[in-house]
């Protein structure tokens, strides 16, 4: 029988929590320079999120902007984990209170009024081959806002 990818709850959410805060690093680190070299969140991303962050790069590039600041996340909490297949599916307070998009001339393209963060719902998948967590889904929850 093949082991679990985690020994525990609290392994999971340590790996899920480390993953998603190097996927948002590249994705800051891209957005900084406008959508540059997007293929680098590869690395970092699956499926719906490599794909919208892909499009999200394209059109930084197509329309010259490039983000200011850098997102972060204030709450990371483990809605679910299977120990076996190393899925995790989590709660995260995505926070964009530091950041801002700008257009070549340095003014924001982003609407007043923004909120400071997000409710997401996140899932990573473990990829057995590189024995990594990837983000794969990444949903703004509908429920009661837990940020």
């Amino acid at each position: 029988m093949t082991p679990p990818v985690f020994a525990s709850n609290d392994e999971a959410l340590a790996a899920a929590t480390a993953a998603f805060g190097e996927y948002q690093s590249m994705s800051n680190t891209i957005a900084h320079e406008g959508g540059a070299d997007p293929e680098r969140i590869s690395d970092f991303a699956v499926g719906k999120v490599l794909e919208s962050d892909l499009e999200t790069y394209a059109e930084f590039r197509a329309g010259g902007l490039r983000m200011v600041g850098d997102l972060a996340f204030d709450s990371f909490s483990i809605q679910s984990a299977d120990l076996f297949s190393g899925a995790v599916t989590a709660y995260v307070c995505q926070d964009v209170r530091e950041t801002d998009v700008v257009d070549l001339g340095g003014t924001t393209v982003i609407a007043p009024g923004r909120p400071g963060s997000y409710p997401l719902q996140v899932s990573l998948t473990h990829v057995a081959t590189s024995n990594r967590l990837l983000v794969e889904k990444s949903d703004l929850w509908s429920g009661k806002n837990f940020c």
